[in-house]
């Protein structure tokens, strides 16, 4: 069987005859699309096979890689229930068998062997990880073949440990990939994406050239990640960011103890309004914080019976808000974490001076405006701030004096 609409990436990925193969690219480059591709493609063609597809953590690979694979196999009319061991993480095809595990389930690697391994954003692993997985490339093969090991990422970090070591080992080859690779993208999606020269060229390098980028200037770092939400008096609510070509995203904010608790609700472009009125059905009722920018939809999820607030416009005084909150972001928020670790302050060049400036990269931020407005809502509702307020606390409630009150400006 062969495998339909593929990219370059594609073509690129299924020559390449290296035991260790990175796909390094910018946004949209289809680099793991692709390689799930690829993995469909040989779990079809080829015979007696072990497959092990990861992420640093379970929850992160449930949102990703697990279902994207398990979503190709039902697009190409070769998924079987019968084949898949959804308590286990498995699939069986013929003589070939998928496994889907985190490394934070070392039980999955006790004794384990596997024909191919894709580390999806492997740059969230350890170099300890990648050899750990390397050793296990172990499964017999025959006359011209040979196992091989996939990692995928962004290249946000030019001094992790793919940058400094993995690229200089032996039989390692570095395939880079854009959006230039991807002919399916939609063209307000590649205007976007071009318009980053303007803000930002370390973005640019990053997520349009595919090229290293540095890790300057990171906005938040008053964060842990959690595997779930404590016991004690909760209150929460929302924050909503609205996309279209772009993602729209929800984030559920838990005040808890006066700390602030983060869990990715939805992360997903071409949301309609109907799309994100039928999500929101699925959540637990509360206030919701949504985009200042578009008050004809707050309107309409309004009018759907939610109670929802337009966020103050002003990015410095709710981020500022956001810095003096203790930030706990739940595992499985897979894009939170990926948007938070790499949320910068924009740079420019002023008489031949660079300078960084008080406000962020606006590009890969939907979970960061959907976070910052409901720690806005619910911090200034309910008035837990864990650090000493400043003078921009009274800036962000000259916005709204009274909180629940502030909806629908017309």
């Amino acid at each position: 069987m062969e495998i339909k609409k593929v990219t370059p990436v594609y073509d690129k990925l299924a020559n390449c005859k290296a035991k260790t193969v990175i796909e390094k690219g910018g946004a949209r480059s289809s680099k793991s699309y692709s390689i799930a591709q690829l993995i469909v493609y040989k779990l079809i063609n080829e015979e007696n096979k072990k497959f092990g597809i990861t992420r640093k953590t379970l929850p992160a690979l449930r949102r990703t890689a697990y279902d994207l694979v398990i979503e190709l196999l039902r697009d190409y009319g070769i998924y079987k229930e019968r084949n898949h061991d959804k308590s286990n993480l498995t699939y069986r095809y013929g003589t070939n068998k998928i496994d889907f595990f985190g490394m934070d389930d070392p039980e999955k690697l006790k004794s384990a062997n596997f024909s191919y391994i894709w580390m999806e954003e492997a740059n969230e692993f350890t170099y300890d990880d990648y050899f750990t997985l390397w050793l296990r490339l172990s499964e017999p093969t025959k006359k011209g073949e040979r196992n091989q090991i996939f990692l995928s990422f962004n290249p946000i970090d030019e001094n992790n440990w793919i940058a400094q070591r993995l690229i200089h080992e032996d039989d390692v080859e570095v395939l880079n990939s854009t959006y230039k690779d991807n002919p399916f993208l939609e063209d307000d999606y590649v205007k976007a994406l071009e318009s980053i020269i303007d803000k930002d060229s370390n973005y640019y390098r990053v997520y349009v050239l595919g090229e290293w980028g540095s890790l300057e200037n990171i906005i938040y770092t008053n964060y842990d990640v959690v595997n779930e939400i404590p016991e004690g008096e909760v209150k929460f609510g929302y924050g909503l960011d609205f996309g279209s070509v772009n993602e729209s995203a929800l984030c559920k904010i838990h005040l808890i103890n006066g700390e602030v608790y983060l869990d990715e609700r939805f992360y997903k472009s071409h949301m309609t309004i109907s799309d994100i009125i039928e999500k929101l059905s699925h959540e637990e009722k509360a206030d919701i914080y949504a985009d200042p920018t578009s008050l004809q939809i707050i309107e309409e999820i309004s009018g759907a019976g939610y109670n929802i607030y337009a966020a103050p416009r002003d990015v410095r005084a709710t981020m500022d808000l956001c810095l003096r909150q203790r930030l706990h972001v739940l595992s499985s928020s897979t894009n939170l974490l990926k948007e938070i670790r790499g949320y910068q302050r924009r740079t420019a060049v002023v008489n031949g001076v660079k300078m960084v400036l008080e406000e962020p990269v606006k590009h890969h931020d939907h979970l960061m405006d959907a976070m910052r407005y409901g720690v806005f809502g619910l911090v200034s509702r309910f008035g837990y701030a864990t650090a000493t307020p400043t003078s921009n606390l009274g800036v962000i409630h000259r916005f709204a004096p009274d909180v629940r009150g502030i909806l629908r400006e017309r």
